[in-house]
């Protein structure tokens, strides 16, 4: 089957999320998830404190969005086999490559926790992301330049997502209206990732990874960064790194998923942003992601119909 699996970043997780992943969780890995992120487990005093609090608390973030990703990668490797190759956004690159190099899901976990405490400690003040969409890639530069900002990922090429600390975000924000943005939103993430200032965890992370030894990689995976397609291990932990304070260019990462012409796309999730790309790009892939079902029956189905 020609079949490619997204890996979602962040910014759409939910606490029906979490209660999916602690249904197939065992007692023992459940305790390994409470040890990385307690918060998960601990009794909030309403919905929207546990939602704002904690799920998109970037320490919190990334060890629960690989969970996930993990098991729903697992239980959907029983009804498809094995895809011609995987694709991540952001985060989502590190749970894509922890799958295809079979990883035990403590193992896993353990190298999204380190990276997300690592990015988390070089943060010394407010800061995080930016969407924009209607500004032209001509003016993208002088919209860094003057709201001293960063690039953070390419979209489109009239639709990025730049960084910064809060201050100069407002002043992006201002003068991408005057540039003629037909949207602009802060997304619910906390570190400037992608960029230069996050070069200190990217160096850090670098001397983590180069010290582990794992199994070769099962599954090629289409890289965020620049459309790369890899299937070496060595060369994966190197462009992980590299990805922490480097932009990414999902446009081109799409452009060459396109070129291997899959007949089927599967976002793993959580949410559906980039199964809308995908749609939105190439029309004549049948791509769905994995919360537009109610259930697993649903997206069984889907595969069924387009297999």
């Amino acid at each position: 089957m020609n079949l490619i699996i997204l890996f979602s970043g962040q910014g759409l997780q939910s606490q029906a999320h979490v209660d999916e992943i602690l249904s197939k969780m065992s007692s023992d890995e459940q305790s390994l998830l409470a040890s990385v992120v307690p918060e998960l487990f601990a009794d909030p005093v309403d919905d929207n404190q546990l939602l704002e609090s904690r799920l998109f608390d970037n320490q919190v973030a990334q060890p629960f969005i690989y969970t996930l990703q993990y098991y729903r990668w697992h239980r959907l490797q029983q009804m498809i086999g094995m895809p011609m190759a995987f694709s991540g956004y952001s985060l989502g690159e590190v749970s894509a490559f922890c799958c295809s190099s079979q990883l035990s899901y403590a193992a896993g976990l353990d190298m999204v926790n380190k990276r997300a405490n690592l990015m988390q400690d070089v943060v010394t003040e407010s800061s995080g992301l930016l969407s924009i969409k209607g500004v032209p890639d001509s003016k993208l530069a002088y919209l860094l330049v003057e709201s001293q900002t960063h690039l953070s990922i390419k979209i489109n090429r009239d639709q990025f997502i730049i960084a910064g600390n809060s201050e100069n975000l407002e002043q992006a924000t201002q003068i991408a209206q005057t540039l003629g943005a037909q949207n602009i939103q802060r997304l619910k993430v906390s570190v400037p990732s992608h960029t230069v200032m996050m070069q200190a965890a990217a160096d850090a992370f670098g001397s983590y990874t180069q010290s582990l030894t794992l199994s070769p990689m099962q599954i090629p995976i289409i890289s965020a960064t620049e459309g790369t397609r890899y299937s070496d291990t060595e060369q994966g932990l190197r462009i992980l790194s590299q990805q922490v304070d480097h932009p990414l260019d999902w446009y081109l990462c799409l452009e060459t998923l396109e070129e291997y012409q899959p007949n089927m796309v599967i976002e793993i999730g959580p949410g559906s942003a980039l199964s809308k790309m995908v749609n939105n790009v190439m029309p004549h892939i049948p791509c769905r992601s994995w919360d537009d079902f109610r259930n697993i029956d649903g997206l069984q189905a889907w595969i069924d119909r387009n297999r």
